[in-house]
């Protein structure tokens, strides 16, 4: 039976029992976890495990009810643990407990049939980090040898479809899709693999670049859906479900009218809400290449906000461990940079793409579209000054608010450091435009090269650090500190840099806040 039959039963013999809240957190969790409750999630499990365990306790010798034994525990230890590494789609941040709960996880052949599969999340991890570069390991852990003793248990389906998505990473999502088509049209096939094995449907017709037929999928599986609804009220998963549909759909039709076989309208009246993408981690690269696709039609307006939120997102998978996608978003935002004339935004986002392509195997593609990237910005004209560098920030600071734009101005403030590369208000401006367009990281980098040569400049000290701060950098705030301390003898006499806490006179910037809740607009 698959997970979702295992854990009808298994909640059905708890009510049995009178354990109705516990029941109701085994049919929850998979729910909310496909739904990206990380919170809820690590929440109920928590409570379950210790109602659970407590239960086992009180049987003592008399011996706790099967429906409580080592799967039920597996199951619930489970959940918190996927989300991170689904919904959330995090990497090298979760791989050490990944692999932990594949070394301790109970073995199928001495526990009976196991619902989930700790190996199967170790596989997606893999696959966050680089997918097409960790094949060969995912490939050894799916393989006949580890998986004996796991073919007639619950978690046999998700265990076929990680397999599955392997021949998609390896480039033969043909096989992918013959694998699929054979489950397809058996009895028990769609039971089987249910709706994810749609969705895997649907991602090797599109490496094969069948965006009509994976659109049929997808419409197959939205009526099935719609028919579920109608018999019972729509849950957590109908939700889930419903948004993972109009992400996917949204990619292929932005497709198909790049192609100019879809008419833009039809793609941009089913893209999620910017909101959405950045509720769900997993669905944001879905989001990207549809947008992307969308602004090159010129259905979409491409802006700095737009610009903003696609690094926000590069650099979350950046911190979470997943390089590839940091990487493939890097580069679009590199691109969408290009097409709007920001040249400093796309060599940021392209040096950014660059380090984390470096960490990668099989980088053939990342590569190639590296150096297309890299030819763009290198063809870009410069943004000529429209005021000297020492008076360029007064020129920022009269702008009308309405006319702002962070992107221009951070064009003007790099130019004139090119000519004042130690003028603190001109670093502190960059720190602050740096900011806005949330490439701080980069911005740190002439401010950090001028605090070592002077750590006796308070007001550039004061500004690297709200821009460490801002970036949440505690690494840099400690190598600022030590940084200072080993500084030139200041007012307080001790050998250190004296700090006199004031402000930096800002310039007229737009605001930070409205750049992280910016969205994508229809062009006109």
């Amino acid at each position: 039976m698959p997970m979702w039959t295992w854990a009808g039963e298994t909640a059905r013999h708890l009510r049995k029992m009178g354990q109705v809240e516990l029941a109701d957190s085994v049919t929850t969790l998979p729910e909310s976890c496909e739904a990206g409750e990380a919170v809820r999630v690590e929440m109920v499990a928590r409570s379950a495990l210790r109602t659970a365990r407590r239960l086992v306790a009180e049987a003592g010798e008399a011996g706790a009810p099967d429906v409580l034994g080592t799967p039920t525990l597996a199951y619930l230890a489970h959940w918190p643990l996927a989300v991170r590494v689904g919904a959330l789609a995090e990497g090298r941040r979760a791989i050490d407990q990944a692999v932990a709960a594949v070394e301790e996880g109970p073995d199928p052949r001495e526990h009976g049939p196991l619902p989930v599969s700790a190996l199967e999340t170790l596989a997606r991890c893999h696959a966050n980090i680089d997918a097409a570069g960790t094949t060969a390991a995912r490939r050894e852990l799916l393989s006949a040898q580890r998986l004996d003793g796991w073919e007639n248990t619950p978690a046999w389906p998700s265990l076929c479809l990680a397999r599955t998505h392997v021949l998609i990473d390896e480039g033969r999502p043909d096989r992918a899709e013959a694998e699929l088509r054979r489950y397809e049209h058996t009895a028990i096939g769609p039971a089987l693999l249910g709706t994810e094995g749609v969705f895997a449907l649907v991602r090797s017709l599109r490496h094969q670049d069948k965006h009509t037929d994976a659109l049929e999928a997808l419409d197959r599986l939205e009526a099935e859906i719609a028919l579920e609804r109608e018999a019972a009220a729509a849950g957590t998963r109908h939700v889930a479900l419903g948004r993972s549909i109009r992400f996917e759909r949204a990619r292929l039709l932005s497709w198909l009218v790049r192609l100019g076989l879809c008419p833009s309208r039809d793609a941009i009246g089913v893209l999620p809400t910017v909101e959405e993408a950045e509720a769900h981690p997993s669905l944001r690269s879905a989001w990207v290449e549809a947008v992307e696709n969308l602004v090159c039609q010129g259905a979409v307006r491409n802006d700095w906000r737009l610009g903003v939120r696609i690094t926000t997102w590069s650099r979350y998978f950046e911190r979470v461990g997943a390089p590839r996608r940091g990487a493939e978003l890097a580069l679009a935002a590199a691109r969408l940079a290009v097409g709007r004339g920001a040249r400093w935004v796309a060599e940021c986002s392209a040096l950014r793409a660059e380090r984390l392509i470096a960490g990668l195997g099989r980088t053939e593609e990342a590569a190639g579209d590296l150096a297309e990237v890299r030819s763009l910005v290198a063809a870009m004209t410069p943004v000529p000054p429209v005021a000297s560098a020492d008076r360029i920030l007064d020129h920022l600071r009269a702008q009308p608010a309405d006319q702002v734009d962070p992107e221009y101005q951070a064009e003007q403030v790099n130019a004139a450091l090119s000519s004042l590369p130690n003028d603190t208000p001109l670093l502190a401006a960059l720190g602050q435009v740096g900011r806005t367009l949330m490439l701080s990281d980069v911005a740190t980098g002439p401010q950090w090269r001028h605090v070592r040569e002077r750590p006796g400049d308070q007001n550039a000290a004061l500004s690297l650090l709200e821009t460490l701060l801002h970036d949440n950098d505690t690494a840099g705030v400690r190598d600022l500190v030590r940084t200072l301390a080993a500084g030139v003898p200041g007012q307080d006499g001790q050998g250190r840099a004296a700090m006199v806490v004031g402000p930096v006179e800002p310039y007229r910037t737009a605001p930070e806040a409205g750049a992280a809740v910016a969205s994508a607009r229809p062009a006109g």
